[in-house]
Formats: structure tokens, sequence, C-alpha cells
């Protein structure tokens, strides 16, 4: 049973993980939804400025009442894209971005600390071990000095704060790792190839237009409308960044799983117990590390049609 001092140190850390955890996921929220957002507007704006400059253009032909409407139309086109580049800017820039990384890895920090002092893996293996648990999660979070904490700390009664053996670390820890990544990996799959398929039906749409623009002048801008749509699309899919995330999350669980098996295969000697538990730390700060970089690359995705 794990002692009241090393279950209280431990639960404390505990919170703050999860409070810069939970904070990282509204964020990212935020993020996604913003995302989406932009997105939407360029692509309303694209298709409602086309559509009110035809609808000027035919006054002629389908009364007078077309001449206003399609002003009013192409003014909402306009505030549309206008609206989509403010909100790339101010809501997609690169302070929101460094908020949401920065978030994400002090909460990565302090839950790596938290299984290597419940492994009893140095620096956390010595009398001292409660000490050097507060002075790491102290250092971590003095490095958010300045980033606003969205959700309160808060007791969570579902934590164990027992010790770990190594079995039960692969079960908790790596094991739990392995699964995030192959299923993140797999959602990540799935929206690429589904975004993928909308830019290849959309290329094919403006290969008709195109055919049909020589018998029908006016088509002419929809096949214009269809480009800057792909275009959007495809801008969004860069922004999410789904390829390296794949193939980061897929190499991190491989590595982690020949960790794993190299352990089981090799006897599991209890004399190289440290040196397993802190490879596999090692790699998943290395993935951390990895996305952190990347991220923090990102540039705000604004569509501008």
């Amino acid at each position: 049973m794990a002692s009241p001092a090393l279950s209280s140190s431990l639960s404390s850390t505990w919170n703050r993980y999860r409070a810069w955890s939970l904070t990282a996921r509204e964020l990212k929220t935020s993020l996604d939804r913003w995302k989406l957002w932009t997105l939407i507007l360029a692509v309303a704006g694209a298709v409602l400025v086309t559509l009110g400059q035809q609808l000027g253009s035919t006054a002629t032909i389908i009364g007078p009442w077309a001449g206003p409407a399609g002003k009013i139309v192409g003014l909402g086109g306009a505030a549309a894209i206008a609206l989509s580049t403010y909100f790339a800017r101010e809501a997609l820039g690169n302070e929101s971005m460094q908020r949401w990384t920065k978030c994400r890895s002090a909460a990565e920090s302090l839950k790596a600390s938290i299984f290597l002092y419940r492994a009893g893996v140095p620096p956390f293996d010595g009398a001292d071990r409660d000490e050097k648990l507060i002075e790491r999660s102290a250092t971590t979070e003095n490095a958010m000095e300045g980033v606003e904490q969205l959700v309160a700390q808060a007791d969570d009664g579902s934590f164990d704060p027992s010790p770990l053996s190594v079995d039960g670390y692969n079960q908790q820890r790596v094991n739990n790792q392995i699964q995030f990544y192959r299923e993140r990996s797999d959602e990540y799959q799935k929206k690429t190839r589904r975004l993928r398929e909308l830019v290849f039906w959309l290329g094919a749409v403006a290969v008709l237009l195109g055919v049909a623009s020589a018998l029908k002048p006016l088509v002419a801008g929809w096949t214009a409308v269809i480009a800057t749509i792909t275009a959007a699309v495809s801008s969004h899919i860069q922004s999410q960044r789904y390829q390296i995330l794949i193939a980061t999350y897929q190499s991190t669980a491989r590595r982690l799983e020949t960790l794993r098996d190299k352990w089981v295969a090799g006897g599991k000697a209890d004399a190289g117990r440290n040196t397993f538990i802190q490879s596999c730390e090692d790699t998943m700060a290395l993935e951390n590390s990895a996305w952190v970089t990347q991220w923090s690359q990102q540039k705000p995705s604004g569509q501008k049609p």
C-alpha cells in the first residue's frame, strides 16, 4: 500500500496533470471549431460572390430584382470571405497554437513523472522521491507562466497512487499508450481518406464544368468556385497535419511494442527494469517533442478565395 505522503504528493501532481490535460483538450476543441468555420465561410463566400455576380449579369433575363439581389448576395459573400480571413488570423494565430501545445506538453511531462515515480525509477528511487516529484512538477508548471488554466484543479477519486511493478507499468502505461496511438492513427487515416476523396470528386466536377463552359459561358464562373473550394479543403488537410501525425503515432507505437516485446522475451530481468521503463518514457517524450515541434511551426490556415 502507498504511504499517506506518497498518496498525497502523487494525487496533487495527478490533479495538476488533469487540469492541464483538460485545458489542452478545450483549446484543441476550440481550434478545430474555428478551423471548420474558416473553411465553411471561405467556401460559402466563394459561392455567394459568384452567385451575386451572375445574378447581376442576368438581370435583363430574369427580372429587375436580380440586380439588387445580386449585390446583396455578393456583399454577403465578401463578408464571409472577410470573416474567414479574420478568424484564421485571430483565432488560429501562432499564439493560440502555442498555448495549446504548451498545455499538452506540460500535461505529458507531469504524467511521465507520475509513472516514473510510481514505478520507483530514478530520480524517484530514493528517500527524497517526494521532494524530487514536487521539484519536477514545479519546474514544469513554472514554464507555463502566463498561460491560463481553463479547468480548475480538482480531486480525482479514481486515481490509484499505488506503486507499480513492471507488469503493471506495461498494462497501465505502455499498452494504453500503444492503444491511443493506434486509435488516433486510424481516426486520422479515415479523416484524410474522406477529405482526399472530396478533393478528388471536386476535381472531377471542375473538369465537367470546364467542358460545359464551352456551351454556357456562365458556367465558367462556377469552375473557378470549385477550384477555390478544392484549394480550401486542401489547405484544411494541410493545416491539420494528419499525415505527419499518422506517421509519428505509428512509429511510436511500433517502438513501444518492440521495447515491451524485448522485455518479455528477455525473461523480465529485474536488473533491467529501470532501463526498460526509462526507455519507454524516453520514446513517448520523443513523440511529444516531435509533436510540439510540428505544431509550433503551424501557420494560420486562412483560405482566401
